[in-house]
């Protein structure tokens, strides 16, 4: 019956309380009953001593010995008592010990009570088995002092102990059957429960498939109910989520990128079947096995080491050469859980077919501009040549002469563009930064572009801080940067307009502001303005002389100085472009030089 544990626990727990209660009540019970059968014995020995008494009252004046012994052993027969008559001085006078009385017990018994009592005093003698009472009798001529009286308490001890054990009998067949309709009591009650706990514990271990018993009727119906209730929301749950694991692993399986996600020991902890293949693995134990030990790359390692002392993701490239060399774009990205890093997510994305194709791309269009230029320097000269001997009368041929020249400057600086746009993207003009004095670098531009705005009747209003520090950068590319911005401002800006350089300082950056009253960006092409090639009216900027690099050539140089462009326009009311560049630029770390 006791099958399950918190069934025993209370059944024990019940058997304790019930010996806790049954135990002090036999206990005063008996105790009880005790205290009752002395006091009838005390009632008894009063009663037979009177007897005793009325019955030598007679005889005792007379002192005649054999009537008194007579009297008493008449009278103890009867009562099943001893007597004991004393004389003045204390001794024994008569003494009568019926055969109920134990042999243990003698006269010196007696002497010795009556030394240490008084008269109708009941003494009790549980050693020797008797109870004892003196009666003063007092009768002077005949020399006689006290009555004693001995009953034995043989009996009166068998009848209490034998009404002790049916009590206690009674006791044990009610503890018994207390306990017994106890147990059966939380047998019912606590199996359901005991069985519900076994159901709950099999949800925990992931096993739904048993539900409790909602029949029962002693109480656990709704239990039962709800605990059905929350298996079957545990099991959709459950089933939801090995669903979504399922579909997950499917996703990362079969993407074209590598994936792979490393704890803080550099364990591998995910990996994806691209990843396999591109670092040619075939087995690995998730959990187990190091990044290090089977990916034999000293880059990767540094870039591990890098982000877990950062605590900051980052995008770089990574070479791999083996099983073949692959340009991996790799992205560090930290996996948090309540704010703290506990891994790390990487992405390879092979970009050597692409990296390839871009740099083909790249000689193409230097090799073709190269081209393009010899033959366009030439139909130049031949031009300014003819310009030069025509009068500048107007005449058809003059005009015509005029229109080439400015189709040929156009695709002039075209070519100068595009040839400076390559140098960036390919490296080739193999610029050093290094610390600039900034106003040695923007005195002439200031100075040129004042004259620019003159010839367009237009206000240059230059803001150049009188504090600033020296910066690393390049003269060259600095001049480019400002010349770009500032014939843009110039460009799109209307007679009477306003443009404006401003340069300052701000914590450890330098940030240049050109701004203009011009025509404005509408805003959806602001996230487009720097792309190559991008015009938002390409008519108008043709009829102005734009190749559209301009600033796809200052979005490269403010990358090569590890800065940011921000660009604040309004459509009619103009633009401001910020560009910011740090003071000192960080020295590249030996994880970045295997890119």
């Amino acid at each position: 019956m006791l099958k399950h544990k918190p069934v025993f626990k209370t059944c024990l727990l019940l058997f304790l309380l019930l010996s806790v209660c049954f135990l002090p009540a036999f206990y005063y019970v008996h105790r009880t009953l005790k205290s009752h059968h002395v006091a009838l014995l005390n009632e008894n020995i009063l009663s037979k001593s009177s007897a005793v008494y009325r019955s030598l009252e007679k005889v005792l004046p007379g002192n005649n010995r054999e009537k008194i012994i007579s009297a008493s052993e008449d009278i103890g027969n009867l009562l099943k008592v001893g007597i004991v008559i004393t004389d003045a001085a204390g001794g024994i006078a008569y003494a009568f010990l019926n055969k109920n009385i134990p042999e243990a017990f003698t006269e010196d018994n007696v002497v010795a009570y009556l030394r240490k009592g008084s008269n109708n005093n009941i003494f009790h003698d549980e050693s020797l088995q008797v109870s004892l009472i003196s009666v003063s009798i007092g009768i002077p001529d005949v020399g006689i002092k006290s009555l004693v009286v001995i009953s034995p308490l043989e009996h009166a001890h068998a009848a209490i102990s034998s009404v002790s054990k049916k009590i206690a009998v009674c006791l044990l067949i009610f503890f018994a059957v207390s306990a017994a309709i106890g147990f059966i009591i939380i047998e019912r009650i606590l199996s359901p429960v005991a069985e519900i706990t076994r159901i709950v514990k099999n949800f925990l271990r992931g096993d739904f498939t048993t539900r409790a018993d909602i029949s029962s009727r002693n109480g656990t119906k709704e239990l039962a109910k709800a605990v059905n209730t929350m298996g079957n929301r545990l099991q959709t749950q459950q089933q939801i989520i090995s669903d979504s694991e399922k579909r997950l692993t499917a996703i990362i399986n079969n993407m074209k990128d590598a994936i792979m996600v490393v704890d803080l020991q550099e364990r591998i902890l995910l990996i994806n079947n691209m990843a396999k293949t591109f670092f040619g693995i075939a087995e690995i134990s998730p959990g187990r096995d190091y990044l290090w030990e089977r990916i034999r790359n000293e880059t990767l390692q540094i870039l591990v080491k890098q982000i877990m002392k950062t605590n900051a993701g980052f995008t770089t490239e990574i070479e791999y050469a083996s099983p073949k060399k692959k340009l991996l774009q790799t992205q560090f990205s930290l996996l948090q859980k309540d704010n703290n890093t506990i891994g790390i997510l990487i992405v390879f994305h092979d970009i050597t077919d692409l990296r390839k194709l871009e740099n083909t791309r790249k000689e193409f269009v230097a090799n073709v501009s190269h081209e393009l230029r010899t033959p366009l320097t030439s139909i130049k000269g031949y031009v300014e040549t003819l310009l030069e001997n025509h009068t500048a009368d107007g005449g058809h041929t003059y005009n015509s002469l005029k229109v080439i020249m400015k189709h040929t400057q156009r695709l002039d600086n075209l070519i100068k563009d595009i040839l400076e746009l390559s140098k960036l993207e390919t490296n080739e003009l193999k610029t050093e930064l290094h610390e600039l004095n900034l106003y040695a670098c923007i005195e002439d531009i200031l100075h040129t572009y004042k004259e620019h705005c003159k010839e367009k009747k237009q206000s240059f209003r230059p803001h150049i801080s009188q504090n600033l520090p020296t910066v690393e950068s390049n003269e060259y590319l600095l001049r480019q940067l400002l010349t770009n911005l500032l014939d843009n401002a110039i460009k799109y800006t209307h007679v009477g307009g306003d443009v404006g350089l401003s340069i300052s300082p701000a914590e450890e950056t330098i940030q240049i502001e050109v701004s203009d009253t011009g025509i404005g960006i509408p805003h959806e092409h602001i996230p487009r303005i720097f792309e190559r090639f991008y015009r938002i009216d390409p008519a108008r900027s043709r009829e102005m002389g734009g190749t559209g690099l301009g600033l796809s050539i200052v979005k490269h140089i403010v990358n090569l100085h590890n800065g940011a462009i921000k660009l604040k326009s309004t459509v009619g009311k103009g633009s401001t472009f910020t560009v910011i560049l740090p003071q000192k630029q960080q020295k590249p770390s030996a994880a970045f030089d295997g890119k």
